[in-house]
């Protein structure tokens, strides 16, 4: 009887033994899955890192062909600016076409009109004159404008390239805006303000030919 149950505690032992031998087995097979993953991961992480770090040095590769071209333009900005300063010395200014408003400003505050017309002293030239000498030196763009007669006279007004409303012209006795066109009477071709008259001259002043000199 006592050896009966020696032989059963020696089979539970041993069915004891296989059950933890499988578990450990079954335990270090779990591990050395986890540790084939994590291998795996951090092989992935490496992967990417180095493709980080090659995408960096063609970025960084890049930031220096860009501030190189950045001083290569900056040089060459000095260079035009210098060119620029030598072509417009003695000027003091570099001419520009207004705008209509720009112009109309202009002429609002330039005093030539309030001269007097003077026969041979000062004249109609004498008013072009002043005008196209007092927009340079605001540094806009003005035309000395001649119109021919027929019969031989003539006369000067100015004339705007302005960027909105193209070629103005202008008599300068008056700051009024003139349509010239050949073959009409020329103070028929002044269009005053409201309220005011061109009069009609006691000579022929039909056009002939009309010179815009810039």
């Amino acid at each position: 009887m006592m050896e009966r149950n020696s032989h059963k505690k020696f089979r539970l032992a041993i069915v004891v033994l296989a059950i933890v031998a499988i578990a450990s087995l079954v335990a270090t097979a779990w591990v050395l899955n986890e540790l084939n993953r994590v291998q795996n991961s951090r092989l992935l992480v490496d992967d990417e890192l180095q493709a980080m770090h090659a995408e960096l040095a063609t970025v960084e590769i890049a930031l220096n062909a860009s501030e190189e071209l950045v001083e290569s333009l900056e040089d060459t900005l000095s260079n035009l600016q210098v060119n620029y300063a030598r072509l417009t010395t003695g000027y003091g200014y570099v001419l520009r076409d207004p705008s209509y408003q720009e112009m109309k400003d202009f002429l609002k505050q330039d005093e030539t009109s309030e001269q007097e017309y003077v026969e041979v002293e000062y004249i109609c030239v004498d008013f072009t004159a002043a005008v196209k000498a007092n927009a340079a030196k605001e540094g806009i763009r003005c035309a000395l404008v001649s119109i021919e007669y027929y019969g031989g006279s003539g006369h000067a007004i100015v004339a705007f390239d302005t960027t909105d409303e193209g070629l103005v012209f202008i008599e300068p006795q008056f700051d009024w805006e003139v349509e010239p066109e050949i073959g009409q009477h020329y103070y028929q071709c002044v269009k005053p303000p409201h309220g005011h008259y061109m009069t009609e001259p006691d000579y022929d002043d039909t056009i002939t030919r009309i010179i815009v000199i810039w």
